[in-house]
C-alpha cells in the first residue's frame, strides 16, 4: 500500500477502466447486455487486488465485489463501480486514521499475545519473528496515516520499503523522537538475528524487553 494519495488515484484508475468495460456494451440473446470479456476480467482482477491490499480479504467491500462482479454484463460491471464509489468515499473520510486504524491495532494486538505465548514455551525465535511482523506492519500502517509512501518505485516496478527505511522516513517527519527511533532499529537487528538464525546471544530478558516496549509503542501511536 502508498500513501493516501496514491490509494485515491489508484482506485480512480480502477475506475476508469470498469468505465472504459462498460463503452463495449452490446446485446445478446434476449435482450440481455454484454461486455468485453476480457476487459471486464482485467476490470474485475484490479479490483479484487485493491480492495484486498488496501481493506482486507475479510472487508464487506472485498466480498461483495466477489462475489457480484462475477460475469461480464452490464449490471456486473456496474454493481463493481458502485462498489469501488463506496470504498472511495470511505478512504476520503479519514478511514485510515479511524476504521483500519482500529481493525490493525485490534490484530496486530493479538499477534503480540500469540509472540507472547510463544516466548512462554520457550520458542524465541518464533515470539520474535511474530513481533517483527508486528513492527513492520505497524510502521507501514503509521506512515500510510502520516502520508509517508511505503513503497519505493524501481524501474517501473513497486517494490515494499524495508522497515528500516519506514522508520527512517517516520523519524524524519517527526512521528516519533530519536530515542523510539534507536529502539525500532534495535528491535529490527533482533528480529533479524532470528530470521538469520543467529540468535545465539539473545537473552531472554532482551526477548521480553522488546515485547513490552513495542506494546508500548503500539499504544503511544495509533493513526
Amino acid at each position: 500500500m502508498k500513501n493516501r494519495e496514491d490509494l485515491a488515484a489508484r482506485v480512480q484508475a480502477i475506475i476508469a477502466m470498469g468505465e472504459k468495460v462498460l463503452a463495449t456494451e452490446s446485446k445478446g440473446f434476449q435482450q440481455q447486455t454484454f461486455v468485453n470479456e476480457q476487459q471486464f476480467h482485467d476490470f474485475r482482477i484490479s479490483g479484487l487486488s485493491f480492495l484486498s491490499r488496501v481493506f482486507g480479504d475479510n472487508s464487506q467491500y472485498y466480498l461483495r465485489f466477489k462475489s457480484e462482479v462475477t460475469s461480464p454484463g452490464t449490471s456486473r460491471t456496474k454493481r463493481g463501480l458502485g462498489i469501488l464509489s463506496a470504498a472511495t468515499t470511505e478512504l476520503q473520510n479519514n478511514w485510515v486514521e479511524t476504521t483500519r486504524g482500529a481493525i490493525t491495532t485490534e490484530i496486530l494486538t493479538e499477534f503480540m499475545a500469540m509472540a507472547k505465548i510463544h516466548m512462554e514455551e520457550g520458542n524465541l525465535q518464533s515470539g520474535i519473528i511474530l513481533i517483527g511482523a508486528v513492527i513492520e506492519k505497524h510502521l507501514q500502517n503509521l506512515c500510510l496515516a502520516g502520508n509517508i509512501s511505503i513503497s519505493n518505485q524501481q524501474s517501473g516496478s513497486t517494490a515494499a520499503k524495508k522497515p528500516l527505511q519506514l522508520t527512517g522516513e517516520a523519524y524524519k517527519k517527526k512521528l516519533y523522537d530519536r530515542q523510539q527511533h534507536k529502539r525500532i532499529i534495535t528491535w529490527l537487528e533482533l528480529c533479524s538475528s532470528a530470521s538469520q538464525n543467529t540468535m545465539s546471544n539473545i537473552s531472554v530478558e532482551q526477548v521480553e524487553d522488546m515485547h513490552a516496549h513495542v506494546s508500548r509503542f503500539l499504544a503511544d501511536t495509533p493513526y
